[in-house]
């Protein structure tokens, strides 16, 4: 090869990584890139200029320069690409130039982006390369990357891509024109994190992760784009399709992984390293990498030798403020701990210390928005866990639950995981207890295999004997101990952990305190998950109102107490209300968090539920949907949190009478919960309860008593007798039974039934009248005609104060005096409410 020709290579190779480069950063990359050679340095500053204006008249020289280069200097803008007319130059990169277009033929008018390969660059490789690009594209469907519209030829024989068109931002810009808090960037940042766990999903690694590559459009949706050389997992391009080594170095070296510097083998883990990158800039207003020379290879040593600071380090005043926090100082203080952990774990130069996958990264994230304890540790801390795990290993996955709490670095409530210097040695108090209760319970000693139950009552004994002069460790442990009893199931024994760490919450923080809020809310859980209604809202309320008393920047608490007022509202028959609470807690949510998080998708399905309850079942199986394809995209199965989804998407279906559907739905959701939680699990019986009701529908009354007596066969152990279940369960029990013949274990079965709501529930509640309206169905049943009456009228009376005329329970209730008076042989009464009925629809 001679001098000249690869001189021309390496400037063509310059100018792509340069194109590549945000353009307030190219000319410092061109410096650094080319600081050995000051011709190659004018040559690529030639192109860089001249690409600026396609249609300007060039000088002899540079020329001869273009086309040896492969540049093409032919006009574009105003010609027609198949039905498209192409407007504007957007950017360009190595393999080709990107241009809006519109579409403006017979079909419609849409506004597109358009990836044409420049002319001179149509080798065999590069329209390989481009090949694998559209191939890619077609097999990724996801909100957050551009979707690939059509494709076509140019009349010169050149090919095109055509695509989403994205109006934004890159990620870096539009959080710092915006100035977005550092949970408002971490929202975003799980968006990417969403599209790229999805392609690597569909074995697409992206290798060019970078700001310019992520923008986010004016309504905060973020879009993945140019997979330009992407590669596919178990690819090793040693096909028909390989790279050249200028290609397969067309990453940008700042954000690049240390193997696609060295040429090592690439999986998913280097893109991992790529997101580690953008979130360390995100969150500290530089990158990771201090480059002392001015050099590519100075790049490349950076990334391959120096160490990384820590974000928390490395912040200024200006960052800060971009960042809506008040100083340097405030700024690393949120960045200390936690994130510096985040980020670091993300960017470990050893492909299999960093997160496992993408998946990981965004879930540690998660955790962090949600206040819980993360995975991320700095390396003392888990090279100790790895060797204690070694150790242990039966007894460590016999108490996974409290295991995540040792992993994390400690047990920390919402309000104390931001306390980080303040809480260093009481993680380390809670880390030396756990490794003491995990340690005292090894099979080598035991013998056998430990429960995660008997490991947990373990703890609870010895945390109040042993910490009675630590309360703050105390209380962290108590707290994570009821949650994992409720986790479990054992709800008496988490409520009284939960009251225990609440008090001493009051001594340690006071009750004007965001961990008293904290508190308050972990023990509504429980108090809710009981189905103590009226005792749960007794304790949201005044924690609402402290809540805003102290502070009024939305947070994750304040949705949390106010997703768990609208279940106390809609358990109470007042969906309106709940409704309310419900959509106040999404707003939080998506401010928080961005379109595609968890945390948006459990408010949707909440939401969809208290619009059942008004009979808007439609809507409510459109939001369910919507909950279900986030969770889906964000998590593999199964998945409680994809079970919880698809129960109430089974109930949506079901109350519209897509019984097919629902069926599906119904039996999907019990086989995971089936095999995440077993059948003992009170989740379990909330899907079999519904289960029940839909085959009873059906006309399958002994499968519906079967599933009914499954659930009862808990009570006393797993469900005590004031859970929504019991009663639910024996109300339907005796209904099938009087389906089936048997009227005098029917009545004794509803009757029970009545007389636990009535215990359990305030007089005033809708469903002590839905169970006197299924016992007057009895008494109608058994010619008992008077009682039936007063059974049906009373309960006719409470189901219109709380319902109305257009709910169901209210039509149902109708029915029902239709058929008594039908049977009593009153017609004219019979007529009456029968005309009370909606009409049928013709």
């Amino acid at each position: 090869m001679s001098e000249t020709v690869a001189r021309l290579r390496r400037v063509r190779e310059l100018f792509d990584l340069a194109m590549d480069t945000p353009a307030d950063e190219r000319a410092a990359f061109v410096a650094n890139a080319t600081s050995y050679d000051e011709t190659v340095r004018n040559e690529v500053r030639e192109l860089i200029t001249l690409s600026v204006d396609m249609d300007s008249v060039h000088s002899p020289r540079v020329n001869a320069v273009r086309a040896a280069s492969g540049i093409d200097a032919a006009p574009v803008v105003g010609t027609r690409l198949g039905p498209y007319t192409v407007i504007a130059l957007v950017g360009r990169g190595g393999m080709g130039a990107v241009y809006e277009a519109a579409r403006a033929d017979d079909q419609y008018r849409k506004r597109v982006a358009i990836k044409l390969v420049q002319a001179g660059r149509d080798t065999d490789l590069t329209l390989a390369r481009f090949r694998r690009e559209r191939q890619i594209l077609a097999n990724l469907e996801h909100r957050n990357i551009a979707t690939l519209l059509d494709g076509g030829v140019a009349p010169d024989g050149r090919p095109f891509l055509v695509m989403e068109y994205v109006e934004g931002e890159p990620i870096t810009t539009y959080c710092n024109v915006r100035r977005l808090s550092l949970r408002g960037r971490l929202g975003l940042f799980r968006q990417v994190c969403g599209a790229v766990h999805h392609a690597h999903k569909n074995l697409v690694v992206h290798r060019d992760l970078k700001p310019g590559n992520i923008f986010v459009a004016g309504d905060g949706t973020v879009k993945l784009l140019d997979f330009g050389i992407a590669k596919l997992v178990g690819d090793d391009e040693s096909g028909t399709e390989p790279l050249t080594r200028a290609e397969a170095r067309a990453f940008t070296p700042e954000y690049a992984s240390p193997e696609q510097i060295t040429g090592a083998p690439l999986t998913t883990a280097s893109d991992v390293y790529s997101l580690g990158v953008v979130l360390y800039e995100l969150l500290a207003g530089r990158r990771p990498h201090v480059v002392t020379g001015s050099a590519l290879v100075d790049i490349e040593r950076a990334v391959l030798e120096a160490p990384v600071a820590r974000p928390s380090a490395v912040v200024t005043d200006d960052v800060a403020r971009d960042r809506s926090e008040r100083s340097a100082t405030q700024l690393s203080r949120e960045l200390h701990g936690e994130l510096d952990n985040i980020v670091l774990t993300a960017l470990r130069r050893e492909p299999e210390r960093r997160y496992a996958s993408v998946e990981a990264f965004g879930d540690d994230l998660q955790r962090f928005l949600s206040g819980k304890p993360v995975r991320a540790q700095r390396d003392w801390a888990g090279y100790r866990v790895r060797k204690f795990v070694q150790r242990n290993t039966a007894a460590v996955a016999a108490s996974l639950l409290l295991l995540v709490a040792l992993a994390g670095g400690g047990v920390s409530t919402v309000v104390a995981a931001r306390r980080a210097r303040a809480e260093q040695a009481k993680s380390e108090r809670v880390n030396a207890f756990l490794r003491t209760i995990l340690s005292s319970v090894r099979p080598v000693t035991a013998g056998r295999d430990v429960p995660v139950s008997e490991l947990l009552d373990s703890a609870a004994a010895r945390v109040r004997t042993e910490l009675l002069t630590q309360p703050g460790v105390q209380l962290e442990l108590e707290t994570v101990i009821g949650q994992s009893y409720q986790a479990l199931g054992r709800l008496a024994d988490a409520e009284s952990q939960l009251r225990s760490a609440l008090a001493l919450r009051r001594q340690v923080d006071g009750e004007r305190s965001m961990s008293y809020v904290a508190g308050l809310n972990a023990l509504a859980d429980v108090v809710l998950a009981k189905g103590e209604y009226d005792r749960a809202d007794s304790i949201l309320r005044p924690a609402l109102a402290l809540h805003r008393s102290l502070t009024t920047k939305p947070d994750t608490l304040l949705a949390a107490v106010l997703g768990d007022l609208g279940s106390v509202a809609h358990s109470r028959g007042q969906d309106a209300e709940a409704e309310g609470f419900h959509r106040q807690a999404l707003a939080v949510k998506r401010q928080l968090f961005g379109e595609n998080d968890d945390h948006v998708a459990f408010s949707l399905a909440n939401l969809s539920i208290t619009l059942g309850g008004q009979g808007r079942w439609a809507a409510a199986e459109s939001l369910n949907r919507s909950s279900l394809t986030i969770l889906r995209n964000n998590h593999p199965e199964p998945n409680v949190n994809v079970a919880n989804v698809l129960n109430a998407l089974a109930t949506a279906l079901d109350l519209q009478g897509k019984n097919a559907p629902a069926d599906s739905a119904y039996r999907e959701t019990l086989a995971m919960r089936r095999q995440l939680l077993g059948e003992d699990h009170p989740d379990y019986t909330f899907t079999a309860f519904n289960y029940s009701m839909f085959a009873f529908d059906q006309g399958r009354y002994a499968e519906a008593a079967d599933y009914s007596r499954k659930i009862l066969a808990l009570r006393g152990t797993k469900l005590p007798d004031s859970h929504p279940s019991v009663a639910a369960a024996l109300q339907t029990l005796g209904r099938c039974l009087d389906k089936l013949g048997d009227t005098d274990g029917g009545g004794k079965a509803i009757e029970e039934s009545l007389a636990l709501r009535r215990k359990n529930l305030p007089a005033t509640s809708w469903l002590i009248a839905s169970s006197e309206s299924v016992l007057g169905e009895h008494r109608t049943l058994t010619k008992s005609y008077p009682d039936a009456e007063r059974l049906l009228l009373h309960a006719e009376e409470k189901l219109m104060k709380t319902f109305g005329a257009e709910s169901q329970r209210t039509v149902a209730n109708r029915k029902r005096l239709v058929q008594l008076y039908d049977a009593w042989g009153r017609p004219a009464q019979a007529a009456d409410w029968q005309s009370r009925l909606p009409k049928a629809k013709a």
